[in-house]
């Protein structure tokens, strides 16, 4: 038989929570999602997803965005364009396409500045991460600009899941992750506990685990004494 030579299997927060709740046992393969049932689940599978955020940023949340610059301007609203979770590093870009890494200002150093207006190339930044109204700060700024970029790498969000149709914003490795870890949190919701509940224990602990160790950047280690 001929390989499909397809990848974009996925699966919706209503075919998520199906699985979590058949790996529960408590809805057999038969049988229709209640309503209120699903609208239970899919709330926890948010709460879940956002909760996962503190985990990253995971490889595929780790992106790529630029904001432009402003003459003059010390602050930049991030909410309508790239609405970063986090802020991992900044460049600052010329208009020859060269790159200058930015260094990271903590709270109080951005703060103490006395004067931050200063004109000149921004070195600097500060990224407030406000409920609603997330902030970038830069520092010097630049008094007049044409085509110069911030060039930012940050953690994106994960997306809400509104609706039952709605695909989960994973890459596909990881579906079988969100379908135990939910299948975990709703053991409590169910009452289940016993040989069930520590099976789905074990299972949504080592999936996530194998996430982690899989979904960051592989790094090379120099131990000494070793050729």
């Amino acid at each position: 038989m001929a390989l499909s030579n397809s990848y974009d299997f996925s699966l919706t927060a209503r075919q998520v929570i199906v699985y979590a709740l058949q790996k529960l046992n408590v809805l057999a393969l038969t049988q229709a999602l209640d309503a209120d049932e699903a609208a239970a689940a899919l709330q926890e599978l948010n709460l879940m997803l956002k909760t996962w955020q503190r985990r990253g940023p995971f490889l595929w949340k780790r992106v790529e965005g630029s904001v432009s610059l402003v003459a003059a301007t010390a602050s930049y609203d991030l909410a309508a364009t790239l609405n970063p979770l986090r802020i991992m590093s900044i460049r600052y870009r010329d208009t020859s396409s060269n790159d200058l890494p930015m260094r990271l200002f903590t709270r109080q150093e951005y703060f103490d500045l006395p004067s931050k207006t200063s004109t000149g190339t921004p070195t600097q930044y500060y990224f407030d991460p406000q409920r609603g109204a997330p902030t970038l700060y830069v520092w010097p700024v630049k008094a007049t600009v044409t085509t110069e970029t911030f060039k930012v790498t940050y953690h994106k969000r994960t997306d809400d899941l509104d609706d039952l149709a709605n695909d989960i914003d994973i890459p596909q490795e990881e579906l079988e992750t969100i379908g135990y870890g939910l299948a975990a949190r709703l053991l409590d919701s169910y009452g289940i506990e016993g040989e069930v509940a520590n099976r789905i224990l074990m299972r949504a602990e080592q999936l996530g685990d194998e996430a982690q160790d899989f979904e960051r950047e592989p790094v090379t280690r120099f131990v000494p004494g070793r050729s």
